[in-house]
């Protein structure tokens, strides 16, 4: 998931929650063929908003799932991000409809219900982008829990990124700075543990920085944090707003530090361009929403059980961010 307006509002809480569920009749931004195939099967993807650019390469991945594989894909969210509320009244009307299949962003226990309320209908349901189940997000529905997942395994793709980025650091056992500049955003935690796991089998020693989505004020946390110890070799950003920041302090004082980042915005990407940023790990939203519909697609023809895809794997650095950027321009990444 990416960390932008995305992860600011899973981070926001039940506060958003409580807010949205006293909208009526949220409308949602509907993405459709114009003439549905009336023999072919009909799956909702349900999203938070069409806001952000996430989203629309989300709907991108969707709708070509649809054409490639003859599915009438329904790609809806709320005008605006209202968070798990706006998502879960459309899930509730998508129920309604009696579609073939439902692909859900399972971002918190507020999905539950309604995820509980498809699969008692008989409704196939997969997961994607989201499926978070820890702690208190714990679904009692133990069917929810063994759906079948696309999109990014945050803590594997932490190791990942780790794994290949710890070559750059040129001294043996020094301290790699983890930025998160969200501490509530769960996913963050699980991407730094991700990389933790790795530095620790690789030998460096690591310290957490609470940052905040600020990248100017974390600018000043960086700063201070690499002049307090000198024995920092590496940054990692759990997000851009941890790393963007880190990057332009890194390049303006002329300092040999490399930096690894999740997602590729548009100014990461610059970064990797000028080879600031040393390596980033793309979570592909496209490929999130159409390993779904290729699930349901799947599940709905053949019978074949849908599987978990990780799309959290592809490494960008200096040597393929050209294509990258292509691929971001193209609405594919």
């Amino acid at each position: 998931m990416r960390v932008s307006k995305s992860v600011r509002r899973l981070s926001a809480g039940l506060g958003v929650v409580g807010l949205a569920f006293t909208a009526v009749g949220i409308a949602p931004a509907l993405a459709q063929d114009a003439s549905p195939n009336p023999s072919a099967p009909t799956v909702y993807v349900i999203a938070p908003s069409l806001t952000d650019p996430f989203w629309i390469t989300e709907q991108n991945g969707a709708n070509q799932a649809g054409k490639d594989f003859g599915v009438n894909v329904v790609f809806q969210a709320p005008a605006q991000d209202t968070g798990d509320a706006g998502m879960a009244t459309l899930a509730e009307a998508a129920v309604g409809a009696k579609p073939d299949g439902i692909a859900i962003d399972y971002t918190s226990k507020a999905m539950e219900a309604v995820t509980t309320e498809a699969l008692d209908a008989g409704i196939p349901v997969v997961l994607y982008n989201n499926n978070r189940f820890e702690g208190e997000n714990a679904p009692a529905d133990a069917r929810i829990a063994n759906l079948a997942f696309s999109g990014q395994d945050e803590s594997v793709s932490g190791e990942i990124l780790a794994d290949h980025w710890a070559s750059n650091l040129k001294t043996a056992g020094c301290n790699v700075l983890i930025v998160n500049p969200f501490p509530t955003a769960f996913v963050l935690t699980l991407r730094g543990d991700g990389v933790k796991r790795s530095l620790d089998r690789q030998g460096f020693k690591h310290t957490d920085l609470a940052a905040t989505g600020d990248e100017g004020q974390n600018e000043g946390l960086i700063a201070g944090a690499l002049q307090a110890d000198p024995t920092i070799c590496g940054i990692v950003g759990l997000g851009n707003p941890g790393a963007n920041p880190a990057a332009k302090y890194v390049s303006e004082n002329s300092l040999d530090i490399p930096i690894a980042t999740f997602d590729v915005g548009q100014q990461a990407a610059e970064w990797i361009e000028k080879g600031v940023l040393t390596m980033a790990i793309n979570q592909q939203p496209y490929l999130q929403s159409y390993f779904a519909v290729a699930n349901l697609n799947n599940w709905l023809k053949y019978s074949l059980s849908p599987v978990n895809v990780n799309t959290g794997t592809s490494l960008v650095t200096k040597d393929n961010i050209s294509t990258v950027k292509a691929c971001i321009a193209a609405g594919h990444c």
